[in-house]
């Protein structure tokens, strides 16, 4: 792709400018960079605001691209804590999702350590699944979302307690503040199922499309 070949390494560019947020300018940027440890090139697409002459970045989501195959990995996603719960994740999925589409990368899929329940969560909204709908019934890693009637806040119920445990004492617990429940009760709903350790692709493309265009329509100026 002529695009890629010719962005700078490490550097900023502008990707779009037609987006707001909070009656703010905001801006998408795209950035490539190479992996010093296994010389491989991952991209970015970086999401800032514009205040008072200033661009305070909102968050990032990065991600391989392989052009002979014409598949793109998710690596991860990330929004600062200030700006969360503003649709900024689903933004960024979006554009990477509509820059994919757009250049033929037909597969994509997820790297097999996602350690963000509520990212795979956002991922299943736009069509990712993995292969085997079973292994939700029978894998002891399954995390089951689920959402407060009360107030909206998502919660996580944990088939296996061992895996509760060591989930809710690293790092990506504390920093995403993530709350878990023992049991369903009548205050809470079922939303959907995810397994951290299984790999995730798009399998349902329209709905990727769909949802898209649904939310970066939401966000233009």
């Amino acid at each position: 792709m002529e695009f890629l070949e010719k962005t700078p390494f490490d550097q900023n560019i502008l990707y779009k400018d037609d987006y707001k947020h909070n009656n703010l300018p905001q801006r998408i940027y795209f950035q490539k960079s190479i992996l010093t440890n296994n010389n491989r090139t991952q991209y970015f697409f970086k999401i800032y605001i514009l205040y008072q002459n200033n661009l305070i970045c909102q968050g990032y989501i990065y991600f391989y691209l392989n052009e002979k195959l014409k598949t793109s990995n998710f690596i991860g996603l990330y929004v600062k804590p200030e700006y969360r719960n503003a649709g900024i994740a689903s933004l960024l999925v979006a554009n990477w999702i509509e820059f994919c589409l757009d250049n033929n990368y037909t597969f994509l899929e997820t790297n097999k350590k996602q350690r963000k329940p509520f990212i795979l969560y956002l991922l299943k909204t736009y069509g990712f699944e993995i292969f085997d709908n079973l292994m939700y019934k029978f894998s002891s890693d399954t995390i089951h979302i689920c959402q407060s009637k009360l107030d909206n806040n998502k919660y996580l119920l944990f088939e296996n307690s061992n895996h509760r445990e060591s989930f809710m004492r690293g790092k990506i617990a504390k920093e995403d503040n993530y709350k878990v429940i023992d049991a369903l009760n009548d205050d809470m709903r079922y939303l959907d199922s995810i397994i951290l350790s299984m790999p995730y692709y798009m399998q349902e493309t329209y709905k990727a499309e769909e949802k898209t265009s649904l939310v970066i329509k939401r966000h233009k100026k």
